[in-house]
């Protein structure tokens, strides 16, 4: 779109209006970053998103969240709300695995978001862990932040796939 700015309109506002729409997309995507459910890839160990053409199935009473982004003060509340409709519309919820692959950072407003959703979700009766969070940063963030501590040091895994096995064993 910015492209046929420049092209149809003069080049300095073109050039100018082009530059604001980047922004704003860029400032959309910090804002509102994806959050998707991932789910089973029969007969692996894989959890990935729905894609036409490949199999994939629900295991009962596990909910597996990707949030795609750094988790801060921007966008900590969106990704709560986010997590919590998944988690909502999953038949019977029994335990929530936060993929954490895609986690760049996360300060303290995000942890402590993270933290009030763990919370909520154990009121439930419904068992929260992490896996996969691989960034060193994000790993170090979790730490000082509280939230493997809110976790439990039992409930942080390498793979999604330790995590439903582990878990899923005590229910």
């Amino acid at each position: 779109a910015g492209g046929v700015l420049v092209v149809l309109l003069p080049i300095q506002t073109g050039m100018l209006l082009a530059i604001l729409l980047s922004l704003t997309h860029g400032l959309r995507v910090v804002m509102r970053p994806p959050a998707i459910e991932l789910f089973h890839v029969p007969g692996t160990t894989v959890w990935w998103s729905p894609v036409e053409n490949t199999p994939y199935e629900r295991v009962p009473g596990v909910v597996v969240v990707n949030p795609a982004a750094a988790i801060n003060f921007i966008n900590a509340q969106y990704l709560n709300d986010r997590l919590s409709e998944i988690v909502d519309a999953a038949p019977n919820p029994r335990l929530v695995v936060i993929e954490g692959s895609s986690i760049l950072d996360l300060d303290f407003t995000g942890s402590a978001n993270l933290q009030r959703a763990i919370e909520r979700f154990r009121r439930r009766n419904i068992d929260v862990a992490l896996a996969r969070l691989i960034n060193p940063k994000a790993q170090h963030s979790a730490l000082r932040t509280g939230l493997i501590a809110c976790l439990g040091e039992d409930h942080t895994f390498r793979t999604v796939q330790e995590a439903v096995e582990t878990l899923t064993r005590r229910y």
